[in-house]
Order: structure tokens, then sequence, then C-alpha cells
């Protein structure tokens, strides 16, 4: 038995505890593959690769954003998406094609974020992944680290790219 001479304040804890979870502001952000995972989806009828994302600079970095990718679902409009956004994903990464999702850990890209609010009232907002795209220029991130925000503290509706929306690829042009 240790004895511990300390007291603690609950509000202190549940204040730090909830911090870690709330939603980061939506804006893009520079950010690696920390960990995936292959889970089965809750019908049993298809799988999805689950994706733990670490933002590696900014205010934000060391958080961690959470995103499902579906890659097989007998709703084939689903499985469609999935396939768009893991086709993303891997050119983000710099590769054409991969075999393993380790392949993609590790590799520094930009993501889009927004705020996923859910609309029964059963779920807490959560962060989601809209877009994965290539740091432009060798390593320097093509669109700011930061989210725009509005003199209220509001994320801005839409964050402009450094380059024309032509000089882009097809898959990063919004």
């Amino acid at each position: 038995m240790a004895l511990l001479d300390m007291q603690f304040d609950q509000t202190e804890i549940q204040d730090a505890h909830k911090s870690d979870f709330d939603p980061i502001p939506a804006g893009t952000y520079t950010a690696e593959i920390t960990r995936s995972e292959i889970k089965e989806n809750n019908s049993g009828s298809g799988n999805r690769l689950s994706l733990g994302l670490k933002i590696i600079d900014g205010t934000h970095a060391g958080r961690l954003i959470f995103q499902d990718i579906t890659l097989r679902n007998s709703n084939q409009i689903a499985q469609q998406i999935g396939r768009k956004q893991m086709a993303q994903l891997v050119s983000a990464c710099g590769k054409s094609s991969v075999q393993d999702s380790s392949d993609l850990h590790g590799i520094p890209m930009e993501i889009k974020v927004s705020i996923r609010i859910d609309k029964t009232g059963q779920y807490d907002p959560s962060n989601e992944v809209k877009k994965f795209a290539a740091i432009a220029g060798g390593g320097r991130p093509q669109f700011s680290a930061q989210p725009q925000v509005t003199a209220q503290g509001q994320p801005t509706s839409a964050q402009q790219p450094a380059a024309a929306q032509s000089d882009l690829p097809p898959w990063q042009r919004g």
C-alpha cells in the first residue's frame, strides 16, 4: 500500500480529459498515419480500414484523428466512395498502389478536417477527414497548416490552396 498525500480537484481532471477528445477546428493540417487496422462493419457485410492519424505540426501537433475508409460493402455507393478515398490516400502518400496499409504509415500528408455533428444527438461532435493530399514542394505544406478563423473564433467555410485550382491534380481540386 502507498500513502498518497495529495488532493485532486475533480473539475481539473474532467476538463483535462475532455479537451483531449474535443474535435480540433475544421481546417487543413499536416498529419501522418500512425496506425491502421481492417475491421468488419457492424452488419458483417463488409469491412473498413480504420486509421489513426497524428497531427505533426502547428498548434494541434500531437492530436489524433480517427478515420474509417470503406473497403468492402454490400452498398455499392459506399464501396465506391471508399475506393475513391483510398485512391486519394495512396496518392497523398506518393504511392501508386499498396498491398499493406503499414506502407502508408509515417508519411507526412495534408488532411482537410471537418467537424461531424451527430444529427441524433447521441454522440458528441467529432472530426472527419474530408480530403487527403500530398505535401507540395518537397515537404512544404500546400495549404496553411492552421485553420482560418473569423474574429469570433469560428472556422471559415473554406480554405484556399496556395496554388491555383487549375495547377492541381484532379484529386486535389475542391
